[in-house]
């Protein structure tokens, strides 16, 4: 059977009262009412009084004759469960049931609930759904965001099936066409496919078991809170004007007409006439007004004269003798890097080399290249391109800004660091630490994307000043896949030898990165981290181009540069007739990827992968690639432990939770400190004013909180097994697992506490007994190496085109594992992710005019549960030498490898080696005819 993709969810459409129409993904016809009669009064009118029932509740509302059932839930009734995603019908993040069936509230006028019952996430209530419990125990999710339109879609799915069939298990196509309108951007779709199967066959029927995940109860009820959902009384609409062209010279801007209509509060211009606009997007001026309609009408205001400039979209072209300069003198590019960008020369439009060989040899990476071109041994001399990725995080970038005077500032942000943010206002507008908070409760993922100071929190900020009232600001769709964030497109030239014995012989390699407007590209210093021999010349160049500027996206540089190197390494192999996994046994000494190339060469997937094969039009073939990534952590990370009276513990950090399951991996940890249940752990996120936490970004928040959590602990109970003694009178006091042993018996730590009252304790993150390359309280880099290999199955139809991951097997090499099944939906997130990465994904511009065409979710391809294989992740938990905690971070790590896995297994599935990704059906075609 076929799977559908998600796109082909709007098959049905039903005419409710003329005009209304309801778009549905499945079984139009059992929500189509005979006779559902309309608002009478709706011809010709502006305003509409409907009569519904909303979780049970009559509902009378009157609403705007286009008014979105969305904005109904939402904005009127305060539901905020179901999510704005898209706008278009696309992704399912607004599910709700209608009359019992699923519908795309942000598609739905309000109207069209006249004389209907309506039920969101908070209408399951608190006894839960077995779709609810199943998503629970399969920690079916990540960041959350898209967690309630999947539970209501797969309840409404299960109890048609369990209608039907009766407590049976569905087919996986039959599950991927129930859940073909539906995105998860963090990758959770093996966990939803799986919960969704299980409740049907009835295995959650019974009573809620302990979820792995800390705020997996919150996540499926729609209790989770994020930015977007945060209203403030008075609160003000702010909206971007943005450019609409790639590349033009601002001839005039007037604001004065937007600033005079009536419900306009502010007006904010970040140009003037001369200023260049370097790409589509790029903001000009900003408004808050009373609503959404007043704020775009204001925008439509705005007088805007702009020459235009011919766009810079390619190398080829932002590189031509007669190209138009970018950035004259190479000053004002943003930054593409996650960390400091380094130095390097400009000309014209290239940045670079950004060298990286100190500590290497390159005149004997040089030397060996040429021995393998006089034929001592193998060599490899191949170009690799990878395409642009956008981050699209189901939560849009969002920011809500409230003054108290001129002193105090108060921001809701779907952020990474809510402690650097809160440090970057201070620093901004020159306020004191203590009179700034910033707040991110729960965020619906960021890959990298809102780990810096972005232009939504600054102009949040300004216009609320402006205005005297509060002021939010959200992206929509198009502006998150257009300035929202993107990895950046690659182009790396590589030569790779091997020496006459089959040894690393020497790489030289040369990537360039296209940022966009934007520098600090890293793909070519990924090449270090892998077979660590010194014979290496790697240079990194950056082209700018009138594009929207890159951001660092989960591995910066890594998917790239591994997509090539890997590629490489398998042609030298296959130039030995050797097995790709021995050559790499042998070329890498680290001792966790030594003992993931055992486990990957017994498994039957690869030790089966020849006889799979095939000849006939789909063809099947099996890949490998190795990752490595360093290991980051904030040493200045604190946490504070709270022993309350009633025996309860609560962790304090100003980190965040953006869907990697910090919070989880807090709980777990505490729990088997202290020798209690998960359920006596409360953790508290998403707040500035906590103790200092690390961001999001480098896989470093679990290395950096761990060990602080855990020092904490230590302090705590130290100082409880004291009171013990005092309070109680006991003798022989020891610490033992959930209290204190005694000579005369045991008591709790809740016994202890009761009588001592409330307790703290302030953990830092202790000092690695190998130390660091280098560490400053905010970022340092720790000297153990995590590692990764990653093996993919793939079929290719060679009529078609069409490239289909069948099976994955990823291992993990990163020490000591905390929350272990919220670390299996980390690096399934990132497998699934680097799938999409390879096969599906890729921002497609208009080559004449430069303007992006993949705008919304239906043409930027991001893979759905339809396409999701068989994913399999295993942990390799040998502690990390000297590191405290033991463990390292996975999100980078999960996802490097798995593009040049899919590279090298459609290799071995064809004997054709495609060296540009995604692996597009025309690309595929055009391959197997040359």
């Amino acid at each position: 059977m076929n799977i559908p993709s998600r796109r082909g969810f709007l098959g049905g459409v039903i005419a409710l009262g003329g005009a209304a129409t309801l778009p549905l993904r499945a079984d139009a016809e059992s929500v189509a009412k005979a006779g559902t009669p309309a608002p009478a009064d709706l011809a010709g009118a502006d305003t509409v009084l409907v009569n519904t029932q909303v979780n049970g509740v009559a509902c009378a509302e009157t609403v705007g004759a286009d008014e979105s059932t969305l904005s109904l839930v939402r904005e009127r009734l305060g539901l905020t469960g179901a999510k704005l995603g898209c706008g278009q019908g696309a992704c399912g993040a607004c599910t709700v049931l209608v009359d019992k069936a699923p519908a795309c509230a942000c598609l739905l006028p309000a109207v069209a609930l006249e004389g209907r019952e309506v039920t969101t996430i908070e209408g399951f209530g608190e006894a839960l759904h077995p779709v609810q419990r199943a998503f629970m125990a399969h920690d079916a999710m990540q960041c959350g965001f898209c967690t309630p339109g999947f539970v209501m879609e797969g309840a409404a799915f299960m109890d048609r099936w369990r209608a039907a069939h009766g407590a049976t298990e569905p087919s996986d196509a039959e599950l991927a066409e129930a859940l073909a309108g539906h995105v998860c951007r963090c990758g959770a779709q093996v966990g939803i496919r799986a919960a969704i199967r299980d409740a049907c066959a009835g295995r959650f029927d019974g009573p809620e078991k302990e979820a792995p995940r800390y705020d997996a109860r919150a996540k499926v009820t729609g209790a989770a809170k994020y930015t977007v959902d945060v209203m403030l009384p008075g609160m003000l609409v702010g909206k971007f004007l943005r450019a609409s062209v790639p590349h033009a010279e601002v001839v005039s801007i007037d604001v004065s007409a937007a600033e005079a209509l009536p419900g306009v509060k502010a007006v904010k211009t970040f140009v003037m006439a001369g200023a260049p606009i370097r790409y589509e997007g790029q903001a000009l001026a900003a408004v808050a007004a009373i609503d959404e309609a007043t704020a775009r009408a204001a925008l439509a205001a705005i007088k805007l004269e702009l020459h235009q400039r011919a766009p810079v979209i390619s190398a080829e072209t932002a590189l031509a003798a007669d190209a138009t300069i970018i950035f004259p003198g190479g000053e004002g590019a943003a930054s593409a890097s996650e960390g400091p960008v380094m130095k390097a020369p400009w000309a014209g439009n290239l940045r670079g080399p950004t060298e990286t060989n100190l500590l290497a040899k390159p005149k004997r990476a040089a030397k060996a290249l040429a021995a393998a071109r006089a034929g001592e041994g193998q060599l490899i001399e191949a170009r690799y391109t990878a395409h642009n990725q956008a981050h699209s995080c189901m939560e849009p970038h969002a920011a809500l800004a409230r003054w108290d005077g001129d002193t105090k500032l108060e921001v809701w942000l779907s952020t990474q660091s809510v402690d650097d943010m809160a440090d970057a206002l201070c620093e901004r507008y020159g306020l004191e630490r203590a009179n700034v908070r910033v707040r991110a409760d729960h965020v619906g993922g960021g890959f990298g994307s809102k780990a810096g100071v972005d232009q939504e929190m600054t102009t949040a900020v300004d216009l609320a000043k402006l205005a005297g009232a509060p002021v939010k600001i959200t992206f929509e769709r198009w502006e998150e896949l257009i300035v929202g964030g993107n990895r950046p497109e690659a182009s790396v030239n590589i030569a790779l030898a091997a020496d006459a014995d089959g040894n690393f012989g020497g790489l030289d390699a040369e990537a360039y990165n296209l940022n966009g407007a934007a520098v600090g590209g890293s793909t070519g210093l990924v090449l270090r981290l892998l077979y660590r021999s010194k014979n290496k010349d790697v240079r990194d160049y950056d082209v700018l181009t009138t594009t929207a500027p890159g951001k660092p996206f989960r591995g910066p540089g890594g998917p790239a540069g591994l997509y090539a190197l890997e590629q490489a390494v398998d042609e030298i192999a296959l130039k030995r007739a050797e097995d790709p996994i021995t050559l790499r046994k042998r070329w890498d000494p680290n001792p966790g990827r030594q003992r993931l190339y055992e486990l990957a060469q017994a498994s039957p997937l690869w030790r089966d992968r020849d006889a799979q094969r095939g000849e006939g039009r789909v063809r099947r073939g099996v890949g490998v690639a190795a990752a490595a990534w360093p290991y980051f952590l904030s040493k200045g990370t604190r946490v504070e432990l709270i022993g309350r009276a009633d025996g309860v513990f609560v962790a304090r950090c100003a980190c965040q939770d953006m869907g990697q399951g910090s919070r989880s991996a807090l709980s777990w940890t505490l729990a088997e400190a202290l020798g209690v249940p998960r359920s006596q752990i409360e953790v508290q996120f998403g707040d500035s004013d906590a103790p200092r936490g690390p961001a999001s970004a480098g896989s470093r928040t679990t290395p950096s909180i761990v060990p602080a959590a855990e020092d904490a602990a230590k302090q705590l109970t130290e100082e409880l097994v004291e009171l013990a003694e005092d309070l109680f009178g006991v003798k022989g006091a020891v610490m033992a697992h959930g209290g204190v042993d005694h000579d005369a018996g045991r008591l709790t730590w809740a016994e202890i506490l009761a009588r001592s009252g409330e307790r703290r304790a302030l953990g830092r993150r202790r000092r690695d007994d190998d130390g660091y390359y280098f560490a400053t309280d905010e970022f340092g880099w720790g000297k153990a190496w995590p590692g990764a290999v990653v093996v993919v199955a793939l079929e290719v139809d060679t009529a078609t085109g069409r490239v289909r991951a069948t099976d994955g097997w990823m291992g993990l090499a990163a020490g000591r594992i905390m929350a272990p099944p919220v670390a299996r939906s980390q690096g399934l997130g990132g497998f699934i992710q680097g799938l999409s990465y390879a096969l599906y994904e890729e921002r497609r511009l208009d080559p004449k005019t430069g303007l992006q065409l993949t705008t919304n979710l239906e043409d930027y391809r991001i893979i759905g549960v339809g396409d999701t294989p068989n994913l399999e992740v295993a942990f390799d938990e040998t502690p990390l030498d000297g590191v405290r905690g033991g463990g390292a971070g996975l999100a980078e790590l999960a996802t490097i490898g798995v593009a040049g896995a899919v590279g090298n297994a459609f290799a071995h599935a064809t004997g054709v080696r495609l060296r540009s990704i995604p692996l597009r059906p025309d690309r595929v075609l055009e391959a197997l005819r040359q």
